[in-house]
């Protein structure tokens, strides 16, 4: 099937929202498009690879005789990808690989390191750097934050639904946060608030992120919305467990 180089000013297939040139276009791989509109990721293969792949075609061709389809397996006799996966897993350990790496390999199926990482997307890059950073975190292993520190917090009438979204940056100790405020009822999940936060960690070059687990407290604002030192009429859930007015 032929395939046409994607245009760098569409939208980057990647999920960022950017354009592709502003995006994934500088990466060690590109976006293409197949003449039925499909978009895939093309990643360039070391010349032995493409030897050992061209081959395992002809062996192919040679028992079956025809090409090989989208549901052959290239390697017939290899294990299952589940096994596969297994066993790789075990030989990072014999080989005595940072857990944090091998638990980011088991939640996203990723492989990344510094001489590879540019094959990957920003998306998938994220991704493997929050599965490597929740391990840490997990067992106690994580760094003290770096500065400046962006963070996240949740509010809501109560401990389910979240109706308020408050990321903020701090570029030190003593600083004055920074704030954004996002208000809705379809916050969670919705990519383009994600994509307006990860802007605004970027704008002012955040080095780590905290988020908390839930909803912090309810959304309105004590001395604004109701007197200092009281209980928010609005939200009897949260009554005594928040502001000057909750508990220790």
């Amino acid at each position: 099937m032929a395939r046409k180089k994607l245009s760098p000013k569409a939208i980057c297939p990647c999920g960022s929202g950017k354009k592709y040139k502003n995006c994934c276009w500088h990466k060690d791989f590109e976006w293409a498009q197949d003449d039925d509109g499909t978009i895939r990721k093309a990643i360039p293969i070391p010349d032995e690879l493409a030897e050992l792949l061209q081959e395992q075609r002809q062996a192919f061709i040679d028992e079956h005789g025809r090409e090989p389809g989208p549901e052959d397996l290239i390697f017939p006799d290899s294990p299952h990808p589940e096994h596969l996966e297994h066993m790789m897993v075990e030989d990072m350990k014999k080989a005595g690989i940072d857990p944090a790496l091998i638990h980011a390999f088991e939640e996203t199926g990723l492989l990344i390191s510094e001489d590879n990482k540019d094959l990957f997307t920003d998306e998938d890059m994220d991704a493997w750097h929050e599965a490597i950073a929740e391990y840490k975190m997990k067992h106690g292993l994580h760094e003290p934050p770096k500065y400046p520190i962006g963070t996240i917090a949740l509010y809501g009438p109560d401990d389910k639904i979240t109706t308020k979204i408050v990321a903020s940056v701090i570029t030190s100790e003593d600083a004055e946060p920074i704030l954004e405020r996002w208000v809705g009822t379809k916050l969670i999940g919705n990519e383009k608030i994600l994509r307006e936060i990860k802007a605004f960690f970027k704008k002012h070059k955040v080095k780590s992120t905290v988020m908390t687990d839930g909803n912090l407290g309810c959304p309105h604002e004590e001395g604004e919305d109701f007197p200092v030192g009281e209980d928010c009429p609005f939200c009897p859930f949260w009554k005594g467990e928040q502001g000057s007015a909750g508990r220790p």
